[in-house]
């Protein structure tokens, strides 16, 4: 028999037989690549076909509980274990996807340099931080921590893809790591929501974006709640890792995969909402349409955000299954995708430090000239700056700025 031969769903199951029967041996064959109990069980079958419990037993390691839970799924042994033997024998040694850690350097560097300007531009313009801005360093935090993970999920699951190539603590650490970071992934994405959200809510009374805001947090929460608890308690045991070969293991009869897909279509019509709630407010104040048009920039920038997420939806639909695959294209395109929106969702903030310390490079420069200085030019940053950067509630109260955000 060759490679060629074997169809998906046999390929499938001898990854599935080679974590199954490691995991089921003594911690002796923990650190053994998969493949090699398969492998041996099937040497023993093959030189002596009437090979008793006890032969088993004394090969593996296993105790009778162990045997029974094996005879229980592929009994008759002598006539499984051959033709799995006959697979593993002829698999492929797929490598997993190359490193992640450039992305995860790369994206953790400028997620910290946007963050950083972030908290340099509340400070140097209003003398503090913000709710929303908190959020945001909640949310900066989250990302950096769920992206670590990652990373660690890729380093321990190894250089390989298959399960019969990978030891049984390879494959286990890696599925705490991969299970964990399914778990908090949807908590990353309603950090960054929240803190937009908050934002806008700052922007103005205008009880249409209100009411949107609203709607839209509520569908956020409710869809990440879904998504956590959903992959957290979809087994009897949260730490499903510790239990692949636990014969007390029951789990829920609903597809993991479905599951996820269906929460992130959510996810993504969402981000659509959110990144569109502000734009209408901003049609309907009294600017200049150069001023209007970056305005509609600056909050679309969002539309980045989508491509990593419609993508890395493509992905989990193609890697999730994790048994002759690799997570590490899910994970890279979700560290695109988390570190983009914060980045995005900083803009704002970033817009008004650029317009503050160098007007000229957005034309917001003003003239000079008798009774004019320039702490005044400084202060004639354009309305939409003021409304939609610094979004002070009080600051607005004794600014005529309220006046346009009141009248929308």
């Amino acid at each position: 028999m060759s490679m060629s031969e074997l169809t998906k769903d046999q390929i499938s199951s001898a990854n599935t037989i080679c974590f199954y029967l490691s995991g089921i041996a003594p911690p002796s064959w923990w650190d053994r690549a998969g493949r090699e109990i398969v492998l041996a069980l099937g040497e023993l079958f093959s030189l002596n076909p009437n090979a008793t419990d006890a032969d088993v037993m004394e090969l593996t390691g296993w105790n009778q509980a162990n045997l029974d839970f094996v005879n229980s799924e592929l009994a008759p042994l002598n006539e499984t274990i051959p033709m799995f033997s006959s697979w593993v024998s002829v698999l492929d040694h797929p490598k997993s996807t190359g490193s992640i850690i450039p992305i995860f350097v790369v994206f953790t560097v400028l997620s910290t340099f946007v963050i950083g300007l972030r908290i340099w531009s509340r400070v140097s313009i209003l003398g503090r931080v913000q709710s929303f801005d908190w959020l945001a360093i909640l949310a900066y935090v989250i990302i950096v921590a769920w992206c670590a993970l990652a990373v660690y999920e890729k380093e321990a699951s190894g250089i390989f893809a298959s399960y019969c190539d990978k030891t049984y603590n390879q494959a286990r650490f890696s599925q705490a790591a991969y299970f964990m970071g399914m778990a908090l992934y949807p908590i990353a994405i309603l950090s960054i929501k929240f803190a937009l959200l908050l934002f806008y809510h700052n922007l103005s009374t205008w009880k249409p974006l209100r009411f949107a805001v609203y709607i839209t947090a509520f569908i956020s929460f409710a869809n990440a709640m879904v998504a956590m608890f959903m992959w957290l308690f979809q087994c009897n045991y949260p730490d499903i890792w510790n239990h692949g070969v636990d014969p007390t293991l029951t789990c829920a009869a609903f597809d993991p995969l479905t599951m996820v897909l269906g929460t992130g279509i959510v996810n993504i019509i969402t981000d659509v909402a959110i990144w569109f709630i502000p734009l209408p407010l901003v049609w309907r104040l009294q600017l200049y349409p150069r001023e209007r048009n970056l305005a509609i920039i600056t909050f679309g920038l969002g539309a980045v955000a989508w491509i990593a997420s419609i993508v890395r939806l493509v992905m989990v639909k193609q890697y999730l299954q994790y048994t002759n695959n690799s997570t590490t294209p899910i994970n890279a395109w979700a560290m695109v995708e988390l570190n983009v929106a914060l980045i995005c969702s900083s803009a704002p903030a970033l817009r008004a430090l650029l317009v503050k310390h160098t007007p000229k490079f957005l034309s917001y420069s003003y003239p000079s000239g008798p009774g004019s200085s320039g702490s005044d030019s400084a202060t004639k940053i354009s309305r939409v700056e003021k409304t939609f950067v610094i979004s002070q509630t009080e600051e607005r109260s004794s600014s005529p700025d309220e006046d346009y955000v009141e009248k929308a």
